[in-house]
């Protein structure tokens, strides 16, 4: 398959409104697709490369485009799928004296068999700045449309595959029986399981009866994986950080059991036992380099909520919540635990939750018992307790400031995820809540994910996720969902998530039903 035939693909999905023709768009190149390229289709469509992150930057990509942005017309063969993937190889493969040099060599080859419109998409697939909402459920639907195969079994499978280029491939070569191969693997992550808000104790308890209280601490997701010697630490969006987390590292491999999942978050804590700021824990975990000095600087703590899979028994997934908390206390010391409170009185979680506030946290999680572990999705059985109402949104747009911010971007547009259409629909904007050093920060970064303007507004790619804070929901004809966030200000980024994780506007019209009533 060409990149050309590929971009098209892209330039036809982005501008089909419904998600099921969008879906049907990507099963028929699936099919007409063969051999590595099935594999390599299901992933650049997602933004993925196979070799993963490829030592390319914006600047080295920037000085390739502009060695040949006087040449629109593509020189030599066509790139095709399979033959870029063989670039990114050379590219993943060099090291050691000459690598930059050769490294732009091989840009500048690749720019110049592309065009224009293509380069831009290899610069953004390139960069990992391609993804667009929820483009993977997407696929994931097409890949089942394409080998006959139900939705369900799919999406079951996607949350043990290495990757969708992967599955697509099995999937297809296969059926049914291939699908069988996608399980828990220790050593292997799992997409992560997550959770709804709720409006207070009152709901979650009316909603899940006796329920499973525990602080909600604000650090770094991570799944703790152990098989015998072997440990690897990887975050929510399944990065390995192992080589960044020593401390983590050295803790599990004292664990009793040989082979073992746990989820649990870490955190950067204050002297006095108070957790740091979620920008100091993610600093620590973005430090790749001098791992050993970040580690005095600003050691990292874990405390885990959750065992997956456990020598002797294997995966848990299907085990009720209660009795794999049971495993958990058996083989980890009670420190590590997250408070816990077991109860069916709203007096008794109202008073654990200010608890929770007190030490520092975010707030408390309420888990039913009886839950599995539905590892990907969003549902009832895990609600999340702030003291404020938030909502994980997408950054759809920004205006530029005015007065003192000028220069800035300043008030954001805000989109909570559309299940149905596999786009965003938007609740309102805000200029709320932002410092001198977050308007610094969204500025370039939303500058570099600009994809149009008008006037005073640059519109973006919908892949920044932002935490917002807001006062209530009202009716608004103003906005396609009929809703709109009043008072809503900004709390932080969460570059840690993606748009898929943001929160559907079906959350946000439940969160509406439910206050009215």
């Amino acid at each position: 398959m060409d990149l050309s035939a590929l971009v098209e693909l892209v330039d036809r999905v982005r501008a089909t409104p419904r998600k099921t023709e969008k879906s049907a768009r990507i099963a028929a190149a699936l099919r007409a697709a063969s051999g590595l390229d099935v594999e390599l289709l299901a992933l650049y469509l997602t933004g993925t490369l196979r070799q993963g992150r490829i030592g390319i930057g914006w600047r080295g990509i920037a000085a390739a485009l502009k060695e040949i942005e006087a040449a629109p017309v593509p020189s030599g063969d066509a790139l095709t799928l399979a033959g870029l993937d063989a670039w990114f190889e050379a590219l993943v493969q060099l090291e050691g004296p000459g690598s930059a040099a050769r490294r732009r060599e091989i840009l500048g080859e690749i720019f110049a068999r592309a065009g224009a419109a293509e380069r831009q998409f290899l610069a953004q697939l390139m960069l990992g700045e391609l993804r667009q909402g929820a483009l993977d459920g997407l696929v994931q639907d097409a890949i089942a449309s394409a080998a006959g195969l139900l939705v369900e079994s799919v999406r079951q499978a996607a949350m043990f595959a290495d990757n969708l280029g992967v599955l697509a491939r099995v999937a297809l070569t296969e059926g049914v029986s291939g699908l069988a191969r996608f399980s828990l693997r220790v050593l292997a992550p799992v997409v992560p399981m997550l959770a709804s808000p709720a409006a207070g104790v009152d709901q979650a308890l009316e909603r899940l009866g006796e329920a499973a209280f525990e602080y909600k601490v604000d650090g770094a997701r991570v799944q703790v994986h152990k098989l015998g010697d072997a440990v690897r630490v990887f975050t929510r969006q399944l990065q390995d950080v192992t080589e960044r987390v020593p401390e983590l590292v050295a803790w599990t491999r004292a664990l009793p059991a040989r082979e073992l999942v746990l989820e649990g978050e870490a955190l950067v804590l204050r002297p006095d036992g108070r957790p740091q700021p979620f920008q100091v824990t993610m600093r620590r975990l973005g430090r790749s380099r001098d791992v050993a000095r970040a580690q005095r600087e600003l050691p990292l703590s874990c405390f885990v909520f959750d065992c997956l899979y456990l020598e002797g028994e294997g995966a848990l997934l299907d085990v009720p919540y209660r009795q794999r908390m049971e495993r958990l206390a058996a083989i980890v010391p009670a420190e590590v635990l997250l408070p816990r409170l077991v109860t069916s009185r709203a007096d008794e979680a109202e008073a654990f939750l200010q608890r929770a506030l007190a030490a520092g946290h975010e707030g408390v999680m309420a888990k039913s018992l009886e839950a599995p572990y539905v590892a990907g999705q969003r549902g009832f059985h895990w609600l999340k307790l702030k003291p404020a109402q938030t909502l994980d949104l997408v950054v759809l747009a920004a205006e530029w400031g005015s007065g003192r911010r000028e220069g800035w971007l300043s008030n954001l547009h805000l989109g909570a995820r559309d299940p149905e259409s596999g786009g965003f629909v938007m609740l309102g904007k805000t200029f709320k809540g932002l410092t001198d050093a977050m308007l610094r920060w969204q500025t370039a970064k939303l500058l570099s994910l600009e994809t149009s303007r008008e006037t005073y507004v640059v519109h973006v790619r919908p892949e920044l996720v932002v935490e917002i804070a807001f006062g209530e929901i009202q009716e608004s004809p103003r906005y396609s969902g009929g809703l709109a966030l009043r008072f809503a200000r900004v709390k932080r980024y969460r570059e840690d998530k993606s748009a898929l994780e943001a929160d559907s506007i079906d959350t946000v019209r439940g969160l509406f039903e439910r206050r009215r009533g």
